[in-house]
């Protein structure tokens, strides 16, 4: 369909300190201003890559928060970009307690389901995590999830791999307890990094999604729960036969800790990149670059700067040495807080 829309959107969701939770990534819990400041400067790269990659998409970021209180620099940024601002309560919150962390990521599913009253059948709806960023045009992925009705991220299939809190041994248990059935095949784990799904799909899974987290927040504490979005994800997945890694030739989960780096060369030819690690680092130095700029600037310069800034495929020694000093200013800033 010609008159198909390709709605492309992230969120942010702003925790009070009642219900913070922890967020490894970032080091800090969800009702803190760094977070809070964090979580506004991603926002940047990937609206500036989505829109340059796709002009006519129609981008959206979900929130809490109104527009009026978002940094001015972002509100220039999305007025520039043509980003619709939705502000969406989090009416499917986990009850306090559920897990050490990422108790936000529910928001996803009241995200769904605001989206089915503008989706029509055949347009297609991406959702990605905003520590993303956009490399390549996408025309080819929208095509798959009309075609397939959906486009997932597999990342793990071992059942004894114990994911946020859950194996997925436990989501197996969890699907024959809920369903009161068998899986017709193991539960897989799709990341919620990359949920796409055809407009009729978001639907199928609105409708599924109420008697499924009835389900899960009646369990008690030493039984297999579902402790984030993906794992629900998984579930329903499985439930509604939308399975498959169609999203594994577009994303990247790339992790760029000294500790941990699973990044290779050819990595940066993936159309979209996964930074978890570098919400601090790469992705607010491609901010501050993108601020200056004012625009996403010629093709070879700015994925230059983004490959350098971010570590894709390899840090450089002089990447190493800004980070150091992004960790070294931070705790320095922490040390002053508590002085």
């Amino acid at each position: 369909m010609s008159d198909s829309i390709n709605y492309i959107a992230t969120w942010f969701y702003k925790e009070s300190k009642d219900e913070a939770s922890y967020y490894p990534q970032v080091g800090g819990k969800g009702d803190s201003s760094l977070v809070h400041s964090i979580y506004m400067k991603i926002q940047i790269p990937f609206f500036a890559t989505f829109r340059y990659r796709h002009p006519d998409a129609h981008l959206l970021f979900f929130s809490n928060l109104t527009g009026s209180e978002l940094p001015p620099y972002l509100n220039a940024m999305f007025q520039k970009l043509h980003v619709e601002v939705v502000t969406l309560p989090y009416t499917s919150k986990p009850p306090k307690g559920w897990h050490s962390a990422w108790q936000n990521q529910f928001y996803v599913y009241d995200i769904m389901r605001e989206m089915e009253r503008r989706i029509r059948p055949n347009d297609t709806l991406l959702v990605c995590d905003a520590d993303c960023i956009c490399s390549k045009p996408l025309n080819d992925l929208f095509d798959q999830i009309r075609l397939n009705g959906s486009a997932l991220y597999e990342l793990a299939k071992s059942p004894y791999q114990l994911i946020n809190g859950t194996t997925l041994q436990q989501m197996n248990e969890f699907y024959r307890l809920c369903y009161h059935k068998e899986p017709e095949q193991p539960v897989y784990y799709y990341g919620g990094e990359l949920i796409a799904l055809r407009g009729d799909m978001v639907c199928k899974v609105n409708a599924a999604f109420p008697a499924l987290w009835k389900f899960n927040i009646g369990l008690k504490e030493n039984e297999p729960r579902l402790h984030e979005e993906a794992h629900v994800l998984s579930i329903l997945a499985e439930h509604l036969h939308f399975r498959n890694a169609i999203g594994n030739q577009y994303i990247k989960r790339m992790w760029t800790n000294p500790h941990f780096n699973n990044v290779i060369k050819g990595d940066e030819e993936f159309a979209i990149w996964h930074l978890p690690y570098e919400k601090k680092r790469g992705l607010n130095y491609m901010c501050r670059y993108i601020l200056r700029c004012k625009r996403i600037p010629p093709e070879t310069e700015f994925w230059g700067k983004a490959s350098f800034y971010c570590g894709i495929p390899k840090k450089s020694a002089q990447k190493k040495m800004m980070d150091l000093w992004t960790n070294v200013s931070e705790k320095f800033k922490g040390m002053l807080k508590q002085s």
